[in-house]
């Protein structure tokens, strides 16, 4: 196997990898590209040159792909592009912005959200996205994308998260280039009558006479959502409940258009041009109609990044079918992800990316293994067998990651995915046929009785498989160390099934002794702290212990099916909750905690090194309580009105204490 472009596909993984850690400015990143380049060269002339080739000219490639990928990085960073619009603008600033509206995501109770692109500032041209929220005053979406508007309002950072193991929503969005957000609740705005006529506009204007289209023939709220899940890449309108049911039934990732559906029609594709190999130059035209009709669909999908994703990558597949070897396939893989790398290499960072490519090149890889393993006599059992296989080696691929991010596995994954995966393509062609005709206004009404009956079974389908929870296994702690490591014994387990040999088994055991020690290491490391929690108009405070934890507090109701005890008790490996009642002082690796509450008392003996926790908004002088409690930093939590907790701040600041107000910088950790 020919593995030169898979070896410097990795390595330009690598680089993009450590380049957003490093992040160097772009004259240094620069100028290490060029020294990588004269390496290269040098090492490209030697190696002509010598009689018997050495790892030199090797290594110089390596090198010079390494650098590469943190030289893309660099170029992606805001603060290396003058005109991104962060660089143009201060944080006291009230600027006026146009913006053009790129793309409506998924609301939540309050707001509209909008990822929209940065014309201009002040007049003066830039560049950069924004995350655009937009009250909730209405039922009707109050932009479309392409229409640009104006706003007088301070783009502020988007919030991190308060408490540990909590969604990292500002990290999400950043790696989406998004870095600050605009609340139109809080400036003025007006549409602009100027809208784009770029692609992405022009599909957007596509989907939405699609939409308005299917609404007219009836078609129901729910089958509606999915249709626009399935075909045009919105899943905006998907029910929470439905989703948690495609999520628990392992068919989650048919809600999304992606590497799955592209795969399908890819498939279809191929056996619909199929007649074209019979011509001497057919294969090309082949290849070519089965990517422009790809195209065309990531177009309908409104290009999407997961979509043009997909789309890329099943392109360069298509050329590796041709050529009708795994290596074939295995480069156009590796190819795709070395493109795309370097046209975004912020999707490294997103789970979508990482989980379409581990279960692509799982399934080139570990398929054919999984097929040498029975030989069904008959054709509905080779049918099935190889439905089997292939959802077989795409598990393997993403379990490592899929318990990383989501912390839970589906056991019945195999069973609804050979449900469903038979019909998908049948939904998705007459899907397209739906969409066709709806657009054309000739879509006659038993076609779409029949197609929302076809969608109404696919629900039903993944509800009956969702319900049977006790094959769904829940809040399952993986951390980063444990992915590497597991995917270390798959990778060298596949190599000894392909190879057998006695090296082999001994990595194989190395791997396992690998995978041990990090569980080792994770078990005797010290989990104890005590732990503030920011929760609003209440305080809860947490003491864990190995894997046990105190939940301090006087709540009403079932504490531990809260986010930020779930995300806890799942980040931190607890197996034990045990509730009490609030206390006045805690102790923690010789520092006091002391808790004063809204009745304003404070412990009869103050301890000498203490922190001072400030609870329910006590009706207290803060000097005064400073004088006699000297503590080394006052905690305010989210029981407090902002309002007082102002004052205190500044009290703090005169004093030269530091404050630590939960709502601003998390829950506060006393390791």
């Amino acid at each position: 196997m020919n593995t030169a472009i898979i070896r410097l596909c990795l390595v330009l993984f690598l680089g993009t990898s450590i380049g957003f850690y490093l992040e160097l400015p772009l004259k240094m990143a620069f100028l290490a590209l060029l020294f990588g380049l004269l390496l290269f060269v040098v090492g490209y002339f030697r190696a002509k040159k010598i009689l018997f080739p050495d790892a030199f000219f090797g290594s110089c490639t390596f090198l010079l792909f390494f650098i590469l990928g943190i030289f893309v990085t660099s170029l992606n960073l805001p603060q290396n592009q003058p005109r991104h619009y962060l660089n143009l603008i201060s944080s006291e600033e009230f600027p006026l912005l146009q913006l053009r509206i790129k793309e409506s995501l998924k609301p939540d109770l309050y707001n509209h959200k909008f990822i929209a692109e940065v014309v201009s500032v002040n007049d003066r041209g830039t560049h950069g996205k924004v995350l655009l929220l937009h009250p909730k005053d209405s039922l009707k979406m109050p932009f479309l994308e392409g229409e640009e508007i104006m706003v007088s309002a301070p783009p502020e950072v988007i919030p991190a998260p308060v408490n540990p193991h909590q969604f990292d929503y500002a990290e999400f969005m950043s790696r989406k280039g998004v870095y600050r957000q605009i609340n139109l609740r809080n400036g003025a705005y007006r549409q602009v009558s100027g809208e784009s006529s770029d692609l992405q506009t022009t599909a957007a204007k596509l989907r939405k006479q699609i939409t308005t289209a299917l609404q007219k023939r009836n078609f129901g709220a729910e089958e509606l959502a999915i249709v626009q899940a399935l075909l045009l890449g919105q899943k905006q309108d998907i029910s929470t409940e439905t989703y948690n049911n495609f999520a628990a039934a392992g068919a989650v990732h048919i809600l999304a258009v992606s590497g799955l559906h592209v795969g399908i029609i890819l498939l279809i594709l191929n056996w619909l041009f199929s007649p074209f190999d019979r011509f001497k130059k057919g294969k090309f035209l082949k290849t070519l109609l089965v990517i422009l009709c790809l195209w065309g669909f990531a177009v309908l999908a409104g290009l999407s990044p997961s979509v043009v994703r997909a789309v890329t990558m099943f392109s360069f597949v298509a050329v590796g079918m041709q050529i009708k070897r795994r290596t074939g396939t295995l480069n156009s893989v590796f190819l795709s992800l070395m493109l795309l790398l370097l046209i975004k290499p912020q999707w490294i960072f997103e789970v979508g990316f990482q989980l379409s490519y581990a279960a692509v090149i799982s399934i080139v890889l570990q398929r054919p293994l999984l097929l040498e393993l029975w030989e069904p006599s008959n054709r509905t059992g080779k049918y099935f067998w190889d439905l089997l296989t292939v959802t077989i080696a795409a598990q393997m691929g993403v379990l490592p990651l899929s318990l990383y991010y989501f912390h839970q596995f589906p056991g019945l994954f195999f069973l609804s995915n050979l449900i469903i995966l038979p019909f998908l393509g049948i939904i998705l062609i007459l899907g397209v046929l739906v969409l066709i005709l709806a657009l054309a206004e000739l879509l006659p009404s038993f076609i779409v009785k029949a197609y929302e009956f076809i969608i109404s079974v696919l629900n039903t389908t993944v509800e009956v498989i969702a319900s049977q929870e006790k094959f769904l296994f829940r809040d399952i702690t993986f951390s980063l160390p444990e992915v590497w490591a597991w995917y270390l014994i798959i990778f060298l387990t596949f190599l000894l099934l392909k190879n057998f040999s006695y090296r082999k088994i001994l990595a194989v055991l190395s791997s396992v002794i690998i995978i041990q020690t990090v569980y080792v290491v994770q078990q005797v490391k010290t989990k104890e702290e005590l732990i503030v929690f920011h929760r609003n108009r209440n305080t809860m405070i947490g003491r864990s212990e190995e894997n046990k934890l105190q939940l301090y507090h006087n709540s009403s109701g079932a504490v531990e099916d809260l986010a930020i005890i779930k995300n806890y008790k799942v980040g931190e490996d607890i197996s034990e909750v045990e509730q009490k009642t609030l206390q006045n002082l805690y102790l923690q690796k010789g520092y006091f905690l002391i808790l004063l509450d809204s009745t304003g008392i404070l412990p009869q003996q103050i301890p000498q090194q203490n922190h001072l926790l400030l609870s329910n908004s006590p009706k207290i002088n803060l000097v005064r309580v400073l004088e006699r409690v000297k503590p080394s930093v006052i905690i305010a939590d989210g029981s407090n009105y902002r309002s007082i907790v102002a004052k205190w701040q500044k009290t703090a600041r005169e004093h030269q204490i530091p404050f630590h107000y939960t709502a601003d910088k998390g829950a506060f950790r006393l390791k």
